[in-house]
């Protein structure tokens, strides 16, 4: 039992999560048909699927179950996450590499200044390769040189010349 407008995908879903995950499509009584393609009340379906395949977020556009739609929200937050932590190694072993120490106060300054309001953005891009990592590196290096000058400056502001009684 599936509501009017159900498509293959939700049938998918409705049968295994895993199912609708790798659902590539399905054969509608012998015939190819798309993810999208809304179901007739008597259809024989056969789903295809792929190991290759992953949910994407526009696929909401067209489930109408909230099973389906709950999975793929799911699904894609826990891609998100992967694809967000992958990154984050990555850029450590990229200043591991350059034998540099990350500092969090000065990545969250990168992440701010390159207009990110959340931080997994920030690694998502990375992942998929959105944004150079190299930008990221020099715009770090640059930042860190900044704050060395300023604390420089302050230090050398607090400076207190003490004359010599002799």
């Amino acid at each position: 039992k599936l509501p009017q407008g159900a498509s293959v995908l939700d049938f998918a879903f409705h049968i295994h999560s895993k199912l609708g995950c790798s659902c590539v499509g399905a054969k509608i009584d012998g015939k190819n048909q798309k993810l999208n393609y809304k179901l007739k009340s008597g259809d024989t379906v056969e789903i295809i699927t792929s190991s290759q395949q992953s949910p994407r977020l526009d696929w909401l556009n067209f489930v109408v179950t909230s099973k389906a739609r709950n999975k793929i929200k799911q699904s894609v937050n826990e891609l998100r996450a992967k694809d967000a932590e992958i990154a984050k190694e990555l850029l450590q072993r990229r200043f591991k590499n350059r034998k540099m120490e990350l500092e969090e106060s000065r990545l969250m300054k990168i992440i701010k200044k390159l207009g990110y309001k959340q931080v997994t953005d920030f690694f998502v891009d990375i992942a998929k390769d959105h944004l150079d990592i190299n930008l990221v590196l020099d715009t770090y290096i640059s930042i860190e040189k900044k704050d060395l000058e300023e604390d420089k400056h302050e230090s050398a502001q607090n400076f207190v010349l003490q004359q010599q009684n002799n």
